[in-house]
Formats: structure tokens, C-alpha cells, sequence
């Protein structure tokens, strides 16, 4: 059988992100179909062992130095594995390692997981808006090379995978074709859908970090600190700043509660038990939670959120453009 090679930052049992959770249910899935899998991340300090699910696992060094990074261990288990297929998914220096530096006999597949994977000037404008003039210069010198090192390793991929038709029509401009792989998750029993009983419950899950806007959740809980009902947030912290902003909000707001990291078993609970699923993020892919949500039978409401349109179209939620609208959408 082929041997594959997947090749992502983070492994979900350490970042339970949406791109972490479909990038592991595909190679279970190959495996579980009698591929040779191979997994290389990096895998926190308590990596899970050296089989799992029917794979072989290869932990990175974890957080390596910015101008050290992996790209020596990556290329080293290239050498050794020689494998017949090379996949990579996100848009960041692993990128570049993946399709650059797979055997030239590899078929290399890159798929996209945000909504601006693949194009450099729509991240630098955003990081400019959220870090500020006087940060961003050091935020290039930290992370331009690993972007300029992504935009070469996705133009090298002999397969480009997008989850969406918007994201296809995005590259297509761009000059990059693409084919539409869409998202999925397991299926699971009727008894696991939400019948809205109990104390109404709004949830946020995703890593927490600027990308993702927690701060808007907050704030939301805030304005309706009058309704009753609770504001869950679920999810690790993976920039420092937001540790106290978090913590004062658990201070300051008795509706709201942070349940920290879960790991990927229980996060169908957190579906299951909400009545709204809540998703501030300044821009997304085609969020594996939204897919939980609806899997769930949970409405969604978010800021500008709206992959192939479908939660308008399909009346899936609300797609608000300001926290007015949000607070007014949920409220109703």
C-alpha cells in the first residue's frame, strides 16, 4: 500500500484546532484503509506514543526557536521514509518544508484550512490592523520568511485541496487550480443531538488568540450579563496577553466560565450540551466547529462567518457584521 507522510504543526491531541482535528481524521481514515501513515507535528510535552490508531507518529521539537524551526528533522524523515505521498494542510513554514523538500518521485498535496492560506497580502494587512505600527516591524522579521517560504512550498503542491467553492474561486484568481474537499466529521447518534433543555448556553471554542477575537465573546457575555444564561469558552490559551484578560472576565462576570484545553472526546460534549455556538474569529476557512454545531442541531452565530453562504441560505444561525447586530441576534 502507498506510504503517506503528513506533515502539520501541531498534532490535536495537543491544539484541538478544526485544521488539527480534519487533518487527523483523514489520516486515520487512510489508515484504518490499510495505508502505511506516517504523522509528523509537533506534539507538546507529553506526546501521545509511538503507534496511535493504526499510524506511525513522529514527534517535532515543540515551539522550536523562530529561526531554527524543523525544517532538519522534516527533512531527515524524508530521507528515511521516502514517502510515495507527501500531504500538508494550513499555510506556514511546514508548508514550505512539505512540498519543497518531498522526495521529487512524492505526489505533494497542500490543502488549505483558513480563509487566507495561499495569498500574503490579505495576512500582512490583518496583522498590521491587529499588532499595530509600532509591533508589526518585528512581526515581520519573526514570521515573513515562514509565510514567503508557505506562498513557494503551496505553488509546488501537484494538488491543491480547498474545503469550500469561495476558497476555490479565490486561488483560481490567483492563478493556483484547486479541487473542493470538503470537511466532514464522524456521524453521531440522534441521542447526541441538543433538545435545548436546561439553563440556555451560548459556547466559544477554538484556540485562544487575536485570530480568533475572545475578547468579542467577553464582550458579549458582558452585554448580556442580564439574560439568564451562561457563556462557555472553551479552548487553550496560546498567547500570553489574553491570560489576564481572560482571567478578569471570570472575576468580573458571573455568566461566563473558561473551561480551558479539552481534549478532542469531550469537545462533542461541549456541542451537545450549548444552545448557540458562537464564533468571533476575523476570518475563516470552513470551521470544523460549525460543523460540530450543526452535527449537534445547534444554531450558530458569528461575526461575518459565512462559508459558501450556507448559513444564510440554509438558515443555519445569524451572520452579524458588528457586535450590535450579535448582541441583538442573540438576544432575540
Amino acid at each position: 500500500m502507498p506510504r503517506i507522510l503528513f506533515v502539520t504543526r501541531y498534532h490535536v491531541s495537543w491544539i484541538t484546532g478544526g485544521a488539527e482535528e480534519q487533518c487527523w481524521l483523514l489520516s486515520c481514515e487512510l489508515a484504518r484503509r490499510g495505508w502505511d501513515v506516517h504523522y509528523a507535528a509537533e506534539m507538546g510535552p507529553t506526546p501521545p506514543p509511538r503507534r496511535s490508531d493504526g499510524m506511525t507518529l513522529h514527534p517535532l521539537p515543540d515551539r522550536p526557536r523562530w529561526w531554527k524551526n524543523n525544517r532538519r528533522a522534516v527533512r531527515a524523515l524524508m530521507r528515511e521514509l521516502d514517502p510515495d505521498v507527501v500531504f500538508q494542510l494550513g499555510f506556514d513554514h511546514y508548508t514550505g518544508y512539505a512540498m519543497l523538500d518531498a522526495p521529487r518521485r512524492a505526489v505533494r498535496v497542500w490543502a488549505t484550512s483558513f480563509d487566507w492560506d495561499g495569498l500574503i497580502w490579505p495576512i500582512l494587512r490583518q496583522r498590521l490592523k491587529m499588532t499595530g505600527l509600532l509591533h508589526f516591524p518585528w512581526w515581520l522579521v519573526v514570521y515573513l520568511p515562514g509565510l514567503l517560504l508557505a506562498h513557494r512550498g503551496s505553488r509546488a503542491a501537484d494538488l491543491v485541496l480547498v474545503p469550500k467553492r469561495d476558497k476555490q474561486e479565490q486561488l483560481l484568481r490567483k492563478g493556483l487550480r484547486s479541487q473542493i474537499f470538503g470537511n466532514a466529521l464522524p456521524s453521531i447518534p440522534a441521542s447526541d443531538v441538543q433538545t435545548h433543555e436546561g439553563r440556555p448556553r451560548a459556547l466559544w471554542a477554538a484556540s485562544v488568540k487575536q485570530w480568533k477575537q475572545p475578547e468579542k465573546f467577553i464582550e458579549l457575555a458582558s452585554r448580556c450579563r442580564d439574560l439568564d444564561a451562561e457563556f462557555v469558552m472553551i479552548g487553550s490559551i496560546q498567547e500570553d496577553g489574553y491570560r489576564e484578560i481572560v482571567a478578569n472576565a471570570v472575576r468580573d462576570l458571573p455568566n461566563f466560565r473558561y473551561e480551558g484545553f479539552v481534549p478532542l472526546t469531550q469537545v462533542r460534549d461541549a456541542f451537545r450540551q450549548s444552545h448557540v455556538f458562537v464564533n468571533t474569529s476575523v476570518s475563516e476557512g470552513f470551521g470544523t466547529s460549525l460543523i460540530h454545531a450543526w452535527q449537534h442541531g445547534v444554531p450558530v452565530a458569528t461575526l461575518g462567518v459565512n462559508p459558501d453562504r450556507l448559513i444564510t441560505d440554509r438558515q443555519l444561525g445569524i451572520v452579524a457584521e458588528t457586535m450590535d447586530e450579535l448582541v441583538g441576534g442573540l438576544r432575540d
